[in-house]
């Protein structure tokens, strides 16, 4: 039986945050044998540019996932967020990793909101259980990670696509309640999820 094909990416640093921990978990997931066993991974690190975002359907067109987890970095998060809308809006304020500024609006004509098809109390749930501070979040903010997951939402035709803001870890903010360790036990939550999403969306 084939495994179905999963998109599990994360971002590069960004002004105000010279390491993000989203690129190391992407490669500690990756890297599990549980998780290749059961699903076909690709992943992608973006550098956190307004280009690269615009090279997202391009991305999709070519990887072809049945599912994809996104993951970004929320550097004040104290939780787990598990996103369920993106918005079709650019904070006019911040640049990229490029000095460069987004543009205006991120589909002409678009809709003000995409909502995820993916159950989020059902996930917020599943990462509670685990003893992981989870909560889901409507706005996943004005930045690349809104514009990745908008684009992503925008072509998915029905894919399961989540959206996981993850807090810093104690070596990035000492108070963090979160290690490595937790975010990578987070991400393989999410994906557990999955199998039941895509079950429903081929029933």
């Amino acid at each position: 039986m084939s495994r179905p094909r999963l998109l599990l990416t994360g971002f590069g640093p960004f002004p105000g945050a010279a390491r993000n921990p989203t690129a190391t978990i992407v490669d500690r997931v990756a890297r599990r044998a549980d998780i290749a066993r059961r699903f076909d991974v690709v992943t992608n690190v973006f550098p956190t540019t307004w280009d690269a975002i615009a090279e997202v359907p391009d991305l999709l067109d070519e990887v072809r996932p049945e599912a994809a987890v996104l993951l970004g970095f929320a550097r004040r998060a104290r939780t787990v967020r598990v996103e369920t809308r993106a918005r079709n809006r650019v904070a006019a304020p911040h640049v990229d990793a490029n000095g460069c500024h987004g543009p205006p609006t991120l589909a002409a004509n678009g809709l003000e909101r995409l909502a995820a098809r993916w159950p989020a109390t059902e996930l917020v749930r599943c990462l509670s259980d685990h003893g992981l501070r989870a909560e889901a979040s409507d706005d996943a903010g004005g930045y690349l990670c809104n514009a990745l997951f908008h684009r992503v939402l925008e072509t998915s035709r029905g894919r399961p696509v989540v959206f996981l803001h993850l807090p810093p870890t104690r070596d990035l903010v000492p108070t963090s309640s979160f290690g490595l360790a937790d975010l990578e036990a987070a991400v393989r939550v999410a994906i557990a999820t999955l199998p039941r999403a895509l079950r429903q969306r081929s029933a």
